[in-house]
């Protein structure tokens, strides 16, 4: 009798059992349903906040020490807000970079252009809140406009801000030059597409020497697009081995003697798809996205491994006046900094 009645006991333990681990399974699922929907929500929450807030920018500047010397390296920490005061914190790698910063003199000869990832002590912690810091040595004292240059996922952004530097030395008076033809300095790349040093316009400390030739029209007036191209050779001989320099053939920094602003802008290879597109006007021109990497989005140029001896430029200058345009773009491993005024009419 025990023998026939032990399967139906243990029949009923095992369906216990089930019944216990269905029991289970049925709270897990009920517990991931809801944290899945938390964040769902969380996440939709953020992803609605990043566009809302890319549609504007703020920038403060913080400088370490906060009276910048001459001669002493400072470090400068932008921080970015949206018009809630939030951080922002979703930018787009463009032209290599997160997050570009030109730097120039009052008197239009010194020049530098750096980025946070130029640096070691890069602080991802800080950008995660908004704050995206880089090191620079000012060579004299006087004024300077920091220009800083991110992209979102929804807009390009440029910001001015101004810096006073104290110090013995001072920045020489303004010269206005309208030479076409130059002897330009190269200096040796850090490594990376990096040159963290200012650039002076008359130190003639570069560690090799090139031509450049500018062509552009007599005449250029406000508010239309100008084509003006560069031609660069060394020994004598055209340079038909330039290589990208931060996704691109050629930066530009434009600034006028108003010193109200500065034009971040890139050059074209004549002949190649860019080129093609900057002429019909498209206001992407010059870019491509790219599958994004692991962090950010990439957002670079169509510029060839190799090419030369020709640069050009296309760009509209908004107003009346003179207006200097810095030049950069590479060689072998050695960076140029060309230089060229012009003026513009009404």
């Amino acid at each position: 009798m025990q023998s026939r009645n032990f399967p139906f006991f243990f029949i009923f333990r095992v369906m216990a059992k089930f019944e216990t681990l269905y029991c289970i399974m049925v709270i897990a699922v009920g517990v991931l349903f809801l944290v899945e929907v938390g964040f769902a929500e969380e996440h939709g929450d953020h992803d609605a906040h990043r566009m809302h807030s890319t549609s504007s920018l703020n920038v403060m500047l913080h400088t370490e020490p906060q009276t910048v010397q001459a001669g002493t390296s400072a470090t400068l920490t932008f921080h970015l807000t949206d018009a809630k005061g939030e951080p922002v914190t979703d930018l787009m790698v463009h032209h290599g970079r997160v997050l570009h910063v030109l730097i120039v003199s009052e008197d239009l000869r010194i020049i530098g252009h750096i980025h946070p990832e130029d640096f070691e002590s890069r602080d991802i912690m800080m950008e995660l809140e908004g704050m995206y810091t880089v090191h620079f040595t000012f060579p004299a004292a006087g004024k300077y406009i920091l220009a800083v240059d991110v992209m979102t996922a929804d807009a390009e952004f440029a910001k001015s801000l101004y810096v006073e530097v104290a110090g013995d030395e001072k920045l020489a008076d303004a010269v206005q030059d309208f030479r076409r033809e130059k002897v330009v300095f190269g200096y040796t790349d850090e490594g990376g597409d990096r040159y963290t040093k200012a650039v002076s316009l008359t130190d003639g400390e570069g560690a090799s020497t090139y031509q450049a030739k500018m062509e552009a029209p007599d005449r250029i007036k406000a508010g239309e697009m100008v084509h003006i191209t560069y031609h660069f050779s060394q020994d004598g001989k055209p340079l038909t081995d330039l290589v990208p320099f931060l996704d691109a053939p050629m930066h530009f920094a434009i600034v006028s003697t108003r010193f109200d602003g500065v034009l971040h802008t890139h050059g074209t290879v004549p002949g190649s798809e860019d080129a093609s597109k900057m002429v019909k006007k498209d206001p992407h021109a010059g870019h491509k996205r790219k599958k994004a990497p692991v962090a950010g989005h990439q957002h670079q140029g169509i510029t060839p491994e190799k090419f030369g001896p020709t640069v050009m430029l296309m760009t509209t200058f908004p107003e009346a006046g003179v207006y200097r345009i810095f030049g950069q773009l590479k060689h072998a491993d050695q960076i140029l900094w060309p230089s060229f005024m012009v003026k513009v009419e009404k």
